[in-house]
């Protein structure tokens, strides 16, 4: 059972995002800088920030806590295990999977969550729905562990800042492949977004 579930979450998680560029940007959006970050390893985790315009989202959610970052992938298959059940059972349409994280100090609080084309008539257990507001965002393209995820979250708050810009909420994480579906994690990719003022 667990396996379906996985294989249910790698061919989601490649789903396309839904954005459009910022009003008079150029046609593929406007790139803001392409950093590779150090490591000591062969392969190095890079980080792409873009500028983009968000669609709302509907979307479903699991609260959550994790004890410490080392427990989240036992949370995270059996939050989206049920999310991704439900959404089947339901006849919905999923598109992101996407987590939002309310505190980063253990234990840690978290949102497991997938978008949604619309909302169910009822919910079941412990499965909540919201709407995320759209809006100008900040995106950082991240390839590359996440064990390194600070990295590219330093260079989105660096980024607000050196722009006079205001995040407008917490970030939150798309990801857009698994480990369970690449062999290396420095393959592993994860859109990470800040909504801006």
């Amino acid at each position: 059972m667990k396996l379906f579930f996985i294989s249910i979450i790698a061919s989601i998680i490649v789903a396309a995002i839904n954005i459009r560029p910022i009003e008079n940007s150029n046609p593929v959006h406007k790139i803001i800088n392409d950093t590779t970050m150090v490591n000591d390893t062969f392969k190095k985790p890079t980080v792409v920030l873009e500028t983009v315009f968000v669609n709302p989202m509907t979307v479903l959610f699991i609260s959550d806590t994790a004890a410490d970052m080392n427990s989240i992938s036992k949370i995270f298959a059996n939050d989206y295990g049920e999310l991704f059940t439900f959404i089947n059972q339901s006849g919905l349409k999923p598109m992101k999977v996407m987590a939002f994280y309310l505190s980063y100090e253990n234990p840690l609080t978290l949102e497991a969550a997938v978008e949604i084309d619309k909302l169910p008539a009822t919910l079941t257990g412990r499965i909540k729905s919201k709407i995320v507001e759209g809006g100008n965002a900040v995106v950082g393209h991240y390839t590359g562990p996440y064990e390194e995820m600070e990295m590219p979250y330093k260079t989105i708050i660096q980024w607000v800042k050196d722009n006079n810009k205001q995040a407008k909420g917490l970030p939150f994480e798309v990801y857009l492949n698994s480990p369970d579906t690449v062999k290396d994690k420095y393959d592993l990719k994860t859109d990470i977004y800040q909504l801006l003022q």
